[in-house]
């Protein structure tokens, strides 16, 4: 995802950048973001550089990345023997071939998109660690300026035209938490036309009317209101849905089994990001821009969600239940699973290992 650098930007040229590969020489002007008696990864030498591991990342551009992208910049994974190589994608989707053919080894997974993947293809991916958990108005459903939607219930359909709600792919965590947003207020899928549309250009296209509502994440629900103004219709993340687990990393289990050090050693230096963008949000919004293209303004004043440090099953059970719960009476192509699934099966483990080890623990932590 990309982000857009000034109030003269057109909704042209927001489309023109949803798919623009992430900055990779932009870096982050703060001093101590990566603590103390730490140095940014580009201190390291060419010689030293040339020894490193290069692993294949997928990922979108949005805040759940930063701990990520915090580990390259203060030099965690240099220090495991890795390097990174970022492959931009629209959707947790967009990564299955690649982790099929093994070309892809890890991937920001989505996770009502990758139990999706599970029940389709099972055993393809496996979850090492968690990246992002909403919390208030990090996901909203909105409306333009001069919208003649004012509530929820406007959504319901009276026998005409359906309303139209773009989202970023279909059976994903858009759908489902716009669902059960919807559902509270007594409306249904079936009064309602999802249209998949690239998160980066959602604000574009609710402002030109091509739909009519939009799910919308950071940093773009800040761009959308200071912009557009952009009027809130609905938090997604609220009463069944609060708190709800967004995301988490997954690896191609094929290239898993065979490289468990490897795997081990990116766990180890994501954990280090991860704990930083957890004790200090300030850190996220710093690193944002490196990778983003939104502006450090912008970037200090989104609302983040929280970046959990244990991968824990019985919380992430919740999406798997909820999309059962969602599949009922819907046509089998239409469904997000077709059977129950177990979230502790879905947690890698090395081969010949008892347990998944959890690469972080904290007290103190949602688990």
């Amino acid at each position: 995802m990309k982000r857009l650098l000034s109030v003269t930007i057109s909704a042209l040229f927001v489309l023109a950048v949803g798919c623009a590969p992430p900055s990779s020489t932009t870096t982050p002007r703060s001093t101590g973001i990566c603590g103390p008696n730490t140095a940014p990864a580009s201190s390291a030498t060419t010689d030293a550089a040339s020894d490193l591991v290069t692993l294949q990342v997928a990922i979108i551009s949005i805040p759940d990345v930063a701990p990520a992208k915090l580990a390259e910049h203060c030099g965690f994974f240099a220090q495991e023997g890795l390097k990174i190589r970022w492959t931009e994608i629209r959707g947790s989707a967009d990564a299955v071939p690649g982790m099929a053919s093994g070309d892809t080894h890890v991937a920001l997974w989505n996770y009502v998109t990758g139990y999706g993947v599970e029940d389709r293809q099972p055993g393809l991916a496996r979850l090492i660690a968690d990246a992002y958990q909403a919390e208030t108005n990090t996901f909203l459903l909105m409306v333009g300026k001069d919208s003649p939607i004012q509530s929820l219930a406007d959504l319901k359909s009276n026998g005409t035209r359906k309303i139209t709600i773009g989202v970023g792919t279909f059976k994903s965590v858009s759908t489902l938490t716009a669902e059960s947003t919807l559902r509270i207020a007594g409306v249904t899928a079936d009064d309602i036309k999802f249209v998949q549309v690239p998160l980066p250009q959602m604000a574009a296209a609710v402002q030109t009317r091509r739909i009519d509502v939009g799910w919308i994440t950071e940093p773009f629900i800040t761009f959308f209101k200071s912009q557009y103004g952009g009027r809130v219709l609905a938090d997604v993340a609220t009463a069944g849905t609060s708190q709800w687990p967004i995301a988490g990393w997954a690896v191609s289990t094929k290239w898993a089994d065979a490289n468990p050090s490897l795997v081990a050693r990116f766990q180890r230096a994501l954990a280090r990001g991860q704990e930083l963008a957890a004790r200090d949000d300030s850190t996220v919004k710093k690193i944002l821009p490196s990778y983003t293209h939104i502006d450090e303004k912008t970037a200090r004043s989104i609302t983040l969600g929280s970046f959990p440090l244990t991968l824990n099953p019985n919380r992430l059970q919740r999406v798997a239940d909820a999309m059962i719960e969602f599949s009922k009476g819907k046509p089998e192509a239409e469904k997000y699973l077709t059977k129950p699934i177990n979230v502790t099966d879905l947690l890698w483990q090395a081969p010949g290992s008892a347990s998944t080890p959890s690469p972080l623990s904290s007290p103190g932590v949602t688990p």
